[in-house]
């Protein structure tokens, strides 16, 4: 058994669309705007690993949760590249908001980094 699609809500579906493709890098799956309906992931096609699943938020008790993550600095997302080192680089020269610094743990090298839809993503080498 894998994971096939994992939805993330969203304040913002296409405002979260082009951020995930044009900064992040991830590629179509299936993308239908009039329905708010963004799955994206890292090739162009299911068999390419778990998509996302862009979802609106539709319901207050979501928002509120949504809300309670991004305040209580809780990432919803874990992403692995190849060089966190470098990614990290990338992101802050394209002045995006970190929620953590470039950093070394027991989980590795990772960082933290805002969508700007209301989401925290920390970012791992792979």
């Amino acid at each position: 058994m894998r994971v096939m699609v994992a939805g993330i809500h969203v304040t913002d579906p296409a405002a979260a669309y082009s951020f995930y493709t044009e900064v992040l890098g991830f590629r179509d799956v299936l993308v239908v705007p009039q329905h708010d309906l963004y799955i994206l992931g890292p090739g162009t096609g299911w068999e390419r690993g778990c998509q996302i699943n862009l979802e609106p938020i539709r319901d207050e008790a979501v928002r509120r949760y949504q809300e309670h993550c991004l305040r209580e600095g809780l990432p919803v997302l874990m992403l692995a590249v190849a060089d966190a080192e470098l990614e990290y680089w990338r992101l802050k020269r394209a002045g995006l908001t970190f929620r953590e610094e470039l950093t070394r743990s027991e989980i590795g090298l990772h960082f933290q980094v805002e969508d700007g839809v209301g989401n925290i993503l920390s970012i791992h080498t792979d």
